[in-house]
């Protein structure tokens, strides 16, 4: 018989849920105020936990369990982090996705997946049943909102909690007056009473005694906990394990990167920093953003959730934190309580850390993180260390500073190969490669929060991973040198790298050099041509009012002034660069080398 187990780290929620049981665990927008801001409600820590006890024992019942993999596809939402502890309790597998990488794409990677039970909103129901044959082992379902034409329960015959899916806490905006708020009360008073006499009779929160969720054991460390897929923004999308310790590890780097001080209110945009901030104790307030597209969403709503809630910190991506900046500044608004922020899921520009340390107090921390799915973090780097001198040096040619090594994590590099590299042995046995690549190479990490394994495709383990005795090393694909103080400066993705006549060419060095000049927006460097006679091009987005004739000249002069941009010769000006649709940050450079090749050809036949 399978022994029962959970994530131990969800001890730690329990504790938060028997310390402070009121305390509210999520704040979510749920309608609009007068106003047009958005309104509030929140769940407690006693409701979620009762809520994912009663979502982890009616799944239990369902047969899903340990090592269940099920695919979540829900909005972030209270309803999702419900469900998230409740698989979490059961040691069940949740399995996770961008769906901005398109449907089709999505699609595939799920069939890889070959999961049992299928937890999602109608619209992704709806794309279980059209497409079944990418699920065919799904023999549990459970849908988040109404069921269109397909059959299973939903979550709101599980009996979620009423102060929670059904009306909840409200945080209003603009207080109507206290006989408005007598009414208001009343109301949700008379649809709780309506909701329960609709209930069945004999019908209980759970199919059985939610202790039974207490007699459960940890799981290993070493067992699957997570299947997170990367984006496949910058290669083919891969799905990564991660396991129990894994997690783990980044709840205590999460803790030390805040200096083990308690994060109190946290603005939320990504759900797994929600689920490591709710088991430091945090209030995540959940501001209204669609996954896939962070970067619609509105600031004047991300400002009013932070001076409303009074939060502390926050994690975000530059899509959000660059619009955030420009309302700041433009408005003048003071966001007092706002100590610390932390960039991820793409490069922020310095520009950017820079505003953000004029708008915020004094004493803010503004980090910028570098990580990937299979290893978060990396690193990390604060702003005053970055400002203050660091990101100057990224305009000389010397590359991205990314910070030193996360706690417990190291790093090296590695030759740059595309071969496999099996062993540390076979590593070391071309060590003395780095010398013609300038010192810079392949970056490789390991440390408690790496994953060692893919699930799928099993190529992605014999190219991704190097084995050292007990060691795993986790290959980044990112291209990088370590100076001597630690601190690893990125250079580009091993993939976008040129391979010309005179010798390697690394995108981000080169394109940082380009960036500062004037009515540049930003820059791509694509080469056009076989590899290892490849023509480096400059690809260019300029400023809509720029005089594109002055700024060619401009472009000429800067390439001659460094050793790294001199054999770039060829400029060209594109209207508006692809980039990826979730963060709006990262650069579609392998369309953009198609592009170029198409208009050199062009321009060669006139």
């Amino acid at each position: 018989m399978t022994t029962a187990t959970y994530w131990q780290a969800i001890d730690r929620f329990r504790a938060v849920v028997a310390a402070d049981p009121d305390r509210e665990a999520v704040i979510y927008p749920a309608g609009k105020t007068a106003s047009g801001l958005p309104d509030y409600r929140h769940l407690t820590y006693r409701e979620l936990d009762e809520w994912s006890d009663t979502i982890g024992l009616h799944l239990t019942a369902a047969g899903v369990g340990r090592g269940t993999r099920t695919i979540v596809l829900v909005l972030p939402s209270p309803e999702l982090y419900a469900i998230m502890l409740g698989l979490l309790k059961i040691g069940a597998i949740p399995v996770v996705i961008d769906p901005g990488m398109g449907v089709r794409k999505m699609l595939n990677c799920l069939r890889a997946a070959n999961a049992e039970a299928f937890i999602g909103i109608p619209q992704a129901h709806a794309a279980r049943v059209l497409f079944a044959k990418y699920f065919r082992n799904v023999r549990v379902t459970l849908t988040v909102g109404p069921r269109w034409f397909w059959g299973g329960p939903t979550l709101r015959s599980w009996d979620a909690p009423a102060t929670a899916s059904r009306f909840g806490t409200r945080f209003r905006a603009d207080a109507a007056g206290p006989a408005a708020a007598k009414v208001a009360a009343r109301l949700e008073e008379l649809l709780a009473t309506v909701a329960d006499a609709r209930r069945p009779a004999g019908e209980h929160r759970a199919p059985f005694d939610a202790f039974t969720l207490r007699e459960r054991v940890p799981a290993p460390a070493d067992e699957v906990l997570l299947i997170a897929y990367t984006t496949g923004s910058t290669g083919p999308a891969k799905a990564v394990e991660m396991t129990h310790g894994n997690l783990s590890a980044m709840v205590e780097q999460v803790h030390a990167a805040r200096g083990h001080v308690e994060p109190g209110t946290s603005l939320i945009t990504l759900p797994l920093v929600g689920i490591l901030d709710m088991l430091l104790g945090s209030r995540c307030v959940l501001p209204p953003l669609v996954p896939s597209k962070v970067g619609s969403t509105e600031p004047a709503h991300v400002v009013d959730a932070i001076n409303r809630f009074g939060v502390k910190t926050m994690f975000a991506s530059p899509a959000v934190l660059i619009p955030l900046l420009r309302h700041l500044e433009t408005h003048k608004t003071p966001v007092p309580t706002l100590h610390s922020i932390f960039s991820g899921g793409a490069p922020v520009p310095d520009h950017c850390i820079a505003g953000l340390r004029r708008v915020l107090a004094e004493d803010a921390e503004v980090y910028a993180g570098y990580g990937s799915t299979e290893a978060l973090p990396m690193s990390t780097i604060e702003s005053r260390e970055l400002l203050g001198g660091l990101a100057e040096r990224a305009r000389l040619g010397d590359g991205t500073c990314v910070g030193r090594p996360a706690e417990g994590v190291s790093a090296r590099l590695v030759a740059i190969t595309d071969d496999p590299i099996p062993t540390w042995a076979h590593a070391e046995a071309r060590s003395t490669e780095l010398a013609a690549t300038r010192g810079i190479g392949e970056l490789v990490v390991s440390g408690p929060n790496v994953s060692t394994r893919y699930y799928w495709p099993e190529s992605a383990n014999t190219a991704g991973k190097i084995h050292d005795g007990d060691t795993v090393w986790h290959r980044t694909g990112d291209l990088a040198w370590i100076d001597s103080e630690d601190r690893i400066w990125f250079c580009g993705r091993k993939s976008q790298r040129l391979q010309t006549a005179a010798g390697p060419m690394f995108s981000v060095q080169v394109e940082q050099v380009f960036n500062t000049v004037p009515d540049v927006v930003r820059t791509a460097l694509v080469g056009v041509g076989p590899r290892g006679a490849q023509r480096p091009v400059l690809c260019v987005e300029a400023a809509p009012e720029a005089n594109t004739a002055a700024l060619l000249v401009r472009l000429r002069e800067r390439a001659t002034q460094f050793e790294v941009t001199a054999p770039v010769s060829t400029f060209l000006f594109h209207p508006k660069f692809p980039v990826d649709i979730r963060h709006n940050a990262k650069i579609g450079r392998e369309q953009l080398a198609i592009w170029a090749a198409e208009r050199l050809g062009k321009d060669e036949r006139r």
